[in-house]
Order: structure tokens, then sequence, then C-alpha cells
């Protein structure tokens, strides 16, 4: 379900562009011209954000901030204006606003501030929900394998939770679930009913990214009429989830590091260290030995990180896995989606077991939501599979042969023939893809960050 936005702002031309440009972006959006028209679209529960305008024809905004927030303790309210003062941005502040924006402001900078919103308030409603319900939905209880290699990590899980302070990296190519295991430490720790802050590095633009990050004092740049919060001092007492930890720029690694080291940070524009009690968990789909080859990540944030490394499986190592988590997945759909499928008829079974599975367990999964939300079926069918689960197009690459007894006898270069057979694969599902990298990485089941590198690494031309 999307999430709903009121904007109210006297100014036709604000409530026409926000809207037009929210709802392009998946939102569902009321309008209100005045005090009068917002306070009768509002009810507690109906919107998740309010883009509130300072000045009002019939009523301040700060008033109508106030109101909500009487009414509805967790609504998230943006504040906007053009007459913006340091007195009200503080007033503002204190009373719950979730930011405070200048006009005129830009489109791209006022939908990133929406989305962190709305994802502090879903992470917010998650630690609700941790509260009220101790069997969290994240803990090793419902994370389910019979897999060797999941087993261990469930093993790790377990210790880890045991030092609520050491730092975390998690590994694995995208789709293998590195953020549920980073909420499972979480709701397992005894930092469970403390927030969990998950921020994705590769998605705040770099110009907001240090203020999201670290927040701000008021004055420290032009448009900082307020101080905020930064994403990691929200997370004080709990977690900071740090996703594609490789893409974070290097001068944001440096003020990172000195979180890591000395357990404080700085606003942009402070004058003092806040102390911070946060536990940080990255994980990264990349070699992050390769990005401190290439200049673009710190070696000591690496090892700093890396004193608990968990590696997670891809799902094609893990077989065992793939049907009983498709079956677990059809059971969440038919709740969600109000279905009654099943189950997988054999030959779905056998096309679904048999399939590779580049994007791993996200894969998985949305392939089954898609079905049931397309099909009416009682049982999932070879059919209802998308064509490249059917046909595991590019599954059977030839040209290789693998030297038989007689031929290594004399003795073979094991790591130069692995390598040679790897040029070759790649090679070869570079020319049926066309050159095509996103659609070679799929042919060998792997993922396009790595097979750069391998095309790098063995100097193939692409």
């Amino acid at each position: 379900m999307s999430a709903r936005i009121l904007i109210v702002d006297d100014e036709a031309l604000i409530r026409k562009s926000l809207s037009h440009g929210l709802i392009r972006k998946g939102y569902e959006v009321e309008t209100a011209a005045s005090g009068a028209e917002a306070r009768a679209l509002f009810a507690p529960g109906e919107f998740d954000l309010i883009l509130l305008d300072l000045r009002l024809p019939d009523t301040s905004g700060i008033d109508l901030l106030r109101e909500f927030k009487e009414a509805q303790e967790d609504i998230l309210v943006i504040m906007m204006t053009a007459y913006g003062t340091p007195e009200s941005a503080e007033e503002a502040t204190l009373l719950g606003a979730y930011d405070y924006v200048n006009k005129p402001f830009k489109s791209r900078e006022i939908e990133v501030i929406i989305r962190l919103a709305i994802e502090a308030g879903s992470l917010k409603r998650e630690v609700k929900a941790l509260h009220e319900d101790a069997a969290s939905p994240y803990s090793l209880d419902n994370m389910k394998s019979e897999d060797p290699s999941m087993l261990k990590v469930f093993d790790m899980v377990r210790k880890v939770v045991t030092t609520p302070e050491v730092p975390v990296l998690i590994q694995g190519e995208s789709g293998t679930g590195k953020e549920m295991v980073a909420r499972a430490i979480h709701a397992e720790s005894d930092r469970h009913d403390k927030p969990f802050i998950a921020i994705n590095c590769a998605a705040i633009p770099d110009h907001l990214m240090e203020s999201e990050f670290f927040g701000h004092e008021k004055g420290s740049f032009t448009d900082a009429k307020g101080r905020k919060i930064g994403l990691m001092e929200r997370g004080e007492g709990g977690t900071v989830f740090l996703d594609e930890i490789g893409e974070m720029s290097l001068p944001l690694q440096a003020k990172l590091l000195r979180v890591l080291e000395e357990r404080t940070l700085r606003r942009i524009g402070g004058a003092r260290d806040i102390p911070l009690d946060i536990r940080i968990i990255a994980a990264t789909n990349r070699s992050l030995e390769e990005a401190i080859k290439e200049g673009s990540f710190r070696e000591d944030i690496y090892y700093r990180l890396k004193l608990i490394n968990i590696t997670l499986p891809p799902l094609r190592l893990r077989r065992g896995d793939i049907l009983p988590l498709a079956r677990h997945f059809i059971e969440l759909s038919n709740v969600r989606f109000h279905k009654q499928v099943k189950g997988l008829t054999e030959e779905a079974a056998r096309e679904l077991g048999e399939y590779h599975w580049p994007g791993n367990i996200r894969e998985l999964k949305n392939t089954i939501e898609r079905i049931l939300i397309l099909e009416e079926t009682e049982y999932i069918d070879a059919e209802h599979l998308p064509p490249e689960i059917r046909g595991r197009e590019g599954a059977n690459l030839s040209g290789m042969i693998l030297p038989q007894g007689e031929e290594i006898e004399g003795g073979i270069d094991y790591e130069a023939f692995l390598t040679e057979v790897g040029r070759h694969l790649i090679s070869e599902a570079l020319r049926i893809a066309g050159g095509n990298k996103a659609k070679a990485a799929r042919l060998l089941y792997m993922d396009r960050g790595t097979l750069r590198y391998n095309i790098k690494r063995m100097e193939i031309e692409a």
C-alpha cells in the first residue's frame, strides 16, 4: 500500500507541482488550501505524512502542527516556508516536526526528504511492534534453513548478539538476505526495544549524505535554519544498518571511522562531540578488498568492520532451501493478497529447484508474489513461472571440455586452468549476450559487480 500524503499550502502552484511529482512517485496525495480544509481532511491514521506551510490564511502552521501532534503523536510533519526564522524552525522542531524546509526548494531534494521521513516512520512503527509482540518476525526462530552453511550463519548470529557494541560486516550477493540477518541480530540482542535504522548508502545524494547521516546545527550552512538530528543519532541505543557501504564517499568514511573508534559524532557546524551508543552493521554485495585497491574504500574501516564477518551463500548453493522458502512465501502471500494457493505442482517444484536464482531469495520471493497477484489458481504450475525460469536461458554454455584422466597424468596447473575456464565462460556469455553485461551476468548466474571485476582481472575484451 502506497504512503498517503497531505499537502497543506495556500499557494495553488505549490500544491499542484508537489502533488503532481509525488503522484508520479507512487504516493496517494490530498491537498488543502487552508487550516480549515486540512482539519476536515485529517484524522488519526489517515495520512502517513503532512507537508505543512508555516503561514496559512486562517491559522498558523505551528498551531496546526500542535493540533495534529496532539491528535496523533507519531504523525510525520515537514514544515515548509518562504518566511522562516530560526525561532520558528526551533519551535517546529521542539513540537516534533520531522524537518523544516525553505521555499523555493528543488523537487529532487524534497522527494528525498519525504522518502527518508516515511522510512523513518516505518522504522518507528516496527520498533513499536517489537514492544507489543515479543515474538519478533526477524527472530532466528522465523528464519528457517537446513543448509549447513546457513546453520553456521545462525550460530554466528547467536554468538554476535552477546556483544552488542561490536560492529558486524555482512557480505553476500544481492538478494541473499543481508538485511534480514542484520534485523535478526538486532531482534535477538539487548537492543531489540530500541530503533533499527536502515540506511541505503547508494540511495542518498552526495550533497545530502553528510547532513542525513550526522545532522547539522542551526546556521551551519545557508539553508540550515534549525537543528537537524541525523540518522546515526536517531539510532541511539539501537542498531544502524549501513547497506551498500561500499558506495559511501571517502569523506563520509572518515567520519564513520570516528564513530567506530570513539563512539562519538559531531553534527555539521557542531562545536562538541556527542556520545553515541549504537551498534553498526554494514553490508555489501561487492568486494571491499577490490574497492580498497581502487582507492574508493578505506582499509582501516574495512578491518574495523571485519572484526565479525558473516558471509551469506547464494541461493543456488543451498538448493535444499529453495522449495521450503517458496512454500513459505506462498503462505505469506496468501495472507497479504487474500489468496488460497495450496502449493506447487510437481513440475513447478522441479523448475524452481533447477533454476539458479541469480537474484537469490529476493528473486524467489518476488516471483511467488507476482504469480499470486496475477494468477487465479489453486496450485502454482510450471506455466505460471516466468520464461527465464522455465527455459533457464543460457544455463548450458557450451564449448568447455574438461580434461579426462589421461590428460592430467603429467600434472595440471589447477588455478591457471580454472582461470582459463572462467575466461572462456565469460567471453562466451558476452558473445551470446551481444556484449550486454547485465544479460551476460544473468547467463552466468553472477551479479554485475562480480562480472565487471572478473572481466578486468582476466583482461577480457568486453
